[in-house]
């Protein structure tokens, strides 16, 4: 199941009021923004790239139950508006609205394929066995959804789904840096399941990892990690070198070097990219992923590893079904995605406003003729004003 369009608004109608919108058509404010497979948030500095994925991440949160309402509202997040679409694997289209204030809610409402199964309003909720709606009461700090069942509320089910299988990697953060296992043998594959929303986990992934996928999985780090020039020939997790205590980390053999470089050792460009990869092959061979989210792509890598990088995540999700949502504020990584998969962001007063491929169309064509880079299409403007813009200068 794919997130297709979001509305999101937080602390509405207040002067600290901000919202993600598609741009406006016809001066009109308050279109949808639509995503598609692979996604690029650009945008200048402040203008709402890392605020919008963690909206993303925050219902997500939500619906695997993650966090609760009361817990958001704690981090200052607790009044929010979300409207979403999603289209599921069957082709049904799932309509969900939430609006809460100050941690509780004020409206919940899901419609699938034009028919609403949740009225929250109403105090209705649809049961499949029924074949009709009854009568329901939930705490106001508490989503429906946290009542599914399987059997009689499948449409909850796929959203829970969704926000338990989405990943998220803050790719300018720690990444698990300076995370280190005490004991490398209290990790077995009886362990509760891997939380692939922080990225700080990496060392005990890789040691499960190896564990359950002996044959594929350092073979696939290896061989990702050459792709993007970074020549290996083994990693391992091992006890650290020169640390007070016994503690284990992740370290790399490379090819021209005649020691292993531990995760203290290595550069912090060196450490995300491997953290990365292992984290993405992991979901990949235990269940795919419904969303990956990563914030800061390439920061922190040289001009020829960036490139090789997306490269390599394009190659692993553009045909499938998981949906890829990056944000950059890098020259190397816009200059390497297509226009096709930008979502650039205008701010305005209290929104950030989104311009792709869906909703400007006209504009992303007339700059594909002008040899310019598509780095120069955010500096410049065009995207905004298209040639209009230039004429006006």
């Amino acid at each position: 199941m794919q997130l297709k369009q979001i509305k999101f608004s937080r602390f509405k109608g207040s002067a600290s009021e901000w919202s993600v919108e598609g741009r406006p058509i016809n001066g009109q404010f308050g279109q949808w923004l639509e995503l598609n497979n692979v996604n690029l948030i650009t945008g200048r500095n402040a203008s709402g790239k890392s605020r919008t994925i963690f909206a993303i991440r925050h219902i997500a949160d939500l619906f695997s139950g993650d966090v609760d309402l009361s817990r958001l509202h704690a981090l200052g997040y607790g009044t929010a508006e979300y409207q979403l679409t999603f289209n599921s694997d069957e082709n049904n289209l799932i309509e969900y609205f939430l609006n809460f204030e100050n941690g509780e809610i004020i409206q919940e409402q899901l419609i699938e394929n034009r028919e609403e199964k949740l009225n929250r309003t109403k105090g209705k909720l649809w049961y499949e066995g029924l074949g009709d709606y009854l009568d329901f009461e939930v705490d106001r700090d508490v989503l429906a959804i946290s009542k599914r069942d399987k059997k009689q509320h499948p449409f909850f089910e796929k959203l829970h789904s969704w926000g338990d299988r989405l990943n998220f990697y803050r790719f300018g953060g720690q990444l698990g840096k300076n995370a280190l296992l005490k004991d490398i043998n209290a990790v077995t594959l009886s362990n509760e399941k891997v939380d692939l929303k922080d990225g700080d986990e990496v060392t005990g992934i890789f040691v499960k990892a190896k564990k359950q996928f002996p044959e594929s999985f350092v073979a696939a780090i290896i061989k990702d990690m050459n792709y993007i020039a970074y020549h290996l020939n083994s990693v391992d997790v091992i006890p650290l070198k020169n640390f007070p205590v016994t503690a284990y980390g992740l370290a790399a053999y490379e090819m021209d070097l005649n020691h292993q470089t531990d995760q203290q050792e290595m550069s912090q460009g060196m450490f995300r990219a491997l953290s990365l990869l292992i984290q993405l092959n992991y979901a990949i061979l235990t269940r795919e992923p419904s969303c990956i989210l990563i914030d800061d792509i390439g920061e922190g890598l040289d001009f020829e590893r960036s490139q090789y990088l997306i490269e390599l995540i394009l190659d692993k999700f553009k045909n499938s079904s998981v949906q890829v949502i990056m944000t950059t504020n890098d020259r190397v990584v816009m200059n390497k995605i297509p226009l096709e998969y930008w979502q650039a962001i205008e701010r305005v007063p209290n929104k950030s406003l989104f311009y792709n491929y869906q909703n400007a169309r006209d504009i992303f064509d007339d700059y594909r003729h002008s040899g310019l880079s598509n780095f120069d299409f955010l500096k410049t403007g065009f995207y905004i004003t298209g040639f209009e813009g230039e004429e006006e200068e």
